[in-house]
């Protein structure tokens, strides 16, 4: 997103800084946004645009765009061609990696604040949350700036160091690394003078020989830190932390040794809480943390640690540990009444985020043609008067082209309530808000939702929302986009990729990766039948559409809508070419299926001589691709006969363009074929199952998108020798307690996982099924979990240990099969970070 620096930074600083040499060209002006997303931008006449190129995309492919705009402030590594001509003027400064020159750039700014107090985080999870924790724990009294989000990488760092300003106390920064070579770079950015280590996993360790090299490099954050923090039950930790850090001070928690700074002497669970007993600074504290969950539970015991020195005071007042507050990570997307859609982004209320949650609705009420509509509560605890406050407010709500302010709260409604062009409605309270008539004239509009946590906005999500059904399928926007470019990153630079989102999406629900695949620039988006393509047309995709099992009856539809047809016999061209002049339509855009092998539609290499003179005869379609499919690129040992489609499919297109006297692009490769075969990738690919987070030959690389979960409706005590379900198909060996969910196999959870054959994962135990699946409920044994309640959440597959692969095998099947066959009923929540 689009960074403000503050105080600016001038023109010829900016060359100093980068070793750049190339002269001014034109204008002075000082450079107030720092931009790397070209989609993000605000204020052309003061940003710098630095391209950013990485293995996934290169940033100069959007500097034309940028420069109609009015950006005149570039960092590059090659000049385009208009500059070296002598078309375009501007300030142009070239530098070896893009980058490293965004990372120097954020660590001179980092340098004007010397005296400012910095905690740097890493270690292989739960650093955002940490951050978050120690965020609630200290901003009530001090001015804290924090990494937005998981703004922990090369490119996140920086940005993340480019909100500080002078009036902040202090910063909480993450930094993340996944290979050798990173931390060192981020430590220059950052400038800790406290660093926090959260724990040792198996994260990212693809890239390092072992746990040892990937502990030395995340260490690397640390060494010119007074003070780190760490818990010292992993031996490996303790050593090298002391190996990295010898001297400064060192803040260890442990539930082993009495020793350390922070010592858990006892440790409860109960209900939805743990009662912790402690021993810190020689005296002994008691405090509950509203949170059950081993990880939360480890991350809040981290940040106990630092709050030891930083703000002992907090350790005698257990009211605030009770209160703290679970961290939602990410944006929330769904559907809601009366055609709007709905982003809940209520976790956090500060400027910071405000702008972020800003920039999403502008981008998704673009792509949708919705009006773009913001309700928001008042900011608090921002250490800012109100008119500088909700001046800066204002200026954010303006400038992403809010249409509609609904303001909830006495500050923000006084300050803002005649704000110049926009409709500003005002409410004191949630509740005046739930009791007006406001909610229900909400119509086709992108609503973001952003409240102060006592502002209670839930209820207003809830009753904006079109599903209240409590069993829902989640899906992680983010991890779509990262098995995107992960998949591209597997290819030559700018290789265009069909994106396939057939059967709504494999089940995740099409349009929303539509959207999101379009927002990230996909050259082409594939479905199965017309149907599918004019729904996204009429919701706004304008992405190329590719339309596989077309039907002569649709051809009015494919024309209408701009949807291009896969063409597989001569009956079909004849019939679409027939409509086409019927119609007037000249030169539509149609793709050749040639058999190369799988035979399952397509023509022969027999054919291609008369279909290359039927299509060179035709003026009313053109040919735009001509492609194949691989029968058996994800089998290892049937590497021969793909090596003979390939052959196959070239000698084709070969034969077919010595006729049809042009040259097609050709596709021919899969995901399987993208991970196994990527010398064969011609002119595009295809990616399918790769984007929805599986590898079809078990490559590493790739997120799993989507989490399946529901919520307990009873919990029975039940004596043994009892029967459960239907056809008393389960009977009770020992006393249990049986939980039950409202899920079956109506939902998608397959009446095959019954009588104990799959587990769902609650409270972080595996607690398989009892009887037979239901169609709308299943039971499940907790008997070993303690504290379950009704309420709690079941996960069906998605997290950690419980992947959809153990439901398809389970199921005899493929993981296909699993998320198309999830219900309509279920409801989609999409997320993005």
């Amino acid at each position: 997103m689009d960074r403000l620096v503050t105080p600016a930074f001038a023109p010829e600083e900016l060359r100093r800084l980068l070793k750049t040499s190339l002269p001014v060209q034109e204008g002075s002006a000082l450079i107030r946004h720092i931009l790397t997303d070209s989609r993000s931008l605000l204020s052309p006449s003061d940003t710098l645009f630095i391209a950013i190129t990485t293995d996934s995309g290169d940033g100069h492919r959007y500097i034309p765009q940028l420069y109609a705009r009015g950006v005149r402030s570039f960092v590059v590594e090659h000049l385009p061609e208009q500059v070296t001509k002598g078309e375009w003027s501007g300030n142009w400064y070239v530098v070896p990696s893009s980058v490293r020159a965004l990372q120097c750039i954020a660590s001179a700014h980092r340098a004007r604040f010397p005296q400012l107090q910095c905690i740097g985080i890493t270690g292989s999870n739960g650093k955002t949350i940490v951050k978050e924790l120690l965020y609630q724990l200290l901003e009530p009294t001090r001015a804290v700036v924090r990494s937005p989000r998981s703004y922990n990488s090369q490119i996140g760092v920086p940005l993340s160091v480019l909100g500080i300003e002078a009036t902040d106390e202090l910063a909480i920064l993450e930094a993340g690394i996944s290979q050798p070579h990173e931390m060192a770079p981020l430590r220059e950015v950052i400038q800790p003078s406290i660093g926090l280590f959260t724990c040792l996993g198996s994260a990212h360790q693809e890239n390092f020989v072992s746990l040892e090299e990937k502990l030395r490099e995340k260490l690397q954050l640390f060494t010119a830190c007074h003070t780190t923090v760490y818990g010292i039950d992993d031996p490996l930790v303790a050593r090298l932390m002391r190996e990295a850090c010898p001297e400064g001070e060192h803040l260890t928690w442990s539930r082993k040794d009495r020793t350390a700074t922070l010592y858990v002497e006892r440790e409860e669970a109960r209900g939805d809480k743990t009662n912790l007993q402690l021993r810190a600074l020689g005296k002994d504290y008691q405090l509950t943390l509203p949170f059950t969950d081993a990880g939360y539970v480890e991350d809040c015991l981290v940040a106990l640690t630092l709050i030891t020195q930083l703000a002992p005071e907090l350790l005698s007042q257990p009211e605030r540990w009770e209160g703290l507050h679970s961290v939602a990570m990410r944006l929330e997307v769904k559907d809601g009444i009366a055609g709007n859609t709905l982003i809940n982004d209520s976790y956090s209320c500060d400027l910071q985020s405000l702008s972020i949650a800003l920039d999403f609705l502008r981008r998704r009420a673009t792509a949708t043609a919705m009006r773009p509509v913001l309700l928001l509560s008042d900011i608090e605890g921002s250490g800012l008067g109100d008119q500088v406050l909700y001046g800066e407010v204002a200026s954010l709500i303006r400038s992403y082209g809010v249409q509609e302010l609904i303001a909830v709260g006495e500050h923000i409604s006084s300050q803002l309530e005649g704000l110049e062009g926009v409709q500003v409605i005002t409410f004191p309270t949630t509740q005046a808000l739930l009791g007006s008539q406001v909610l229900s004239q909400i119509q086709g509009s992108c609503l973001l939702i952003k409240g102060a946590r006592r502002f209670a906005f839930e209820e207003v999500y809830r009753r904006l929302s079109i599903q209240e059904h409590q069993t829902v399928l989640d899906i992680d926007l983010q991890a779509v986009v990262h098995n995107l470019n992960h998949y591209r990153a597997l290819l030559h630079p700018q290789h265009p990729i069909i994106c396939m989102i057939k059967a709504d999406g494999y089940g995740t629900g099409a349009f929303e990766l539509a959207r999101t695949l379009q927002e990230h620039r996909v050259e082409y988006l594939a479905v199965a039948v017309a149907d599918e393509g004019r729904e996204l047309r009429e919701k706004g995709i304008r992405t190329h559409l590719m339309i596989m099992n077309p039907e002569l009856r649709s051809a009015e539809t494919l024309f209408a809508h701009m949807l291009e047809p896969e063409v597989y016999s001569f009956q079909l061209l004849e019939g679409l070419r027939a409509k086409a002049r019927a119609l007037g339509v000249q030169d539509f855009p149609i793709h050749i299926k040639v058999d190369s092998g799988m035979h399952r539609l397509g023509f022969d290499y027999e054919d291609m001589e008369r279909l290359g003179r039927e299509l060179a005869a035709c003026s009313e379609l053109r040919v735009c691709t001509v492609f194949s499919h691989l029968a058996t690129a994800d089998e290892e040992t049937k590497a021969d006969y793909v090596h003979h489609q390939y052959e196959q499919f070239v000698q084709s297109c070969d034969a077919l363009e010595r006729t049809l006297g042009y040259r097609p692009r050709r596709h021919l490769l899969n995901t399987a074929g993208i991970e196994r075969y990527p010398q064969y990738a011609l002119d595009m690919a295809r990616l399918g199952i790769g984007l929805y987070g599986f590898s079809p030959t078990a490559r590493a690389g790739v997120e799993p998108i989507a989490r399946f979960s529901t919520v307990i409706l009873q919990v029975k005590d039940l004596k043994a020798g009892e029967y459960i379900g239907c056809g008393c198909r389960g009977q009770l060996a020992r006393d249990s307690r049986v939980a039950v969910l409202p899920v079956g196999y109506a939902d998608g959870f397959s009446r095959r996982l019954s009588r104990g054959a799959y587990a769902v994962m609650i409270r972080g135990h595996l607690c398989p099924t009892i009887g037979n699946v239901c169609m709308d409920a299943c039971m499940v044994d907790v008997t070993d979990v303690p504290g379950v309640l009704v309420g709690d959440e079941a996960i069906l597959f998605g997290c950690e240990g419980l992947p959809l692969e153990d439901v398809a095998e389970v199921c005899d099947t493929i993981p296909y099969e699993i998320l198309t066959g999830i219900s309509s009923r279920v409801q989609r929540r999409y997320w993005r970070e």
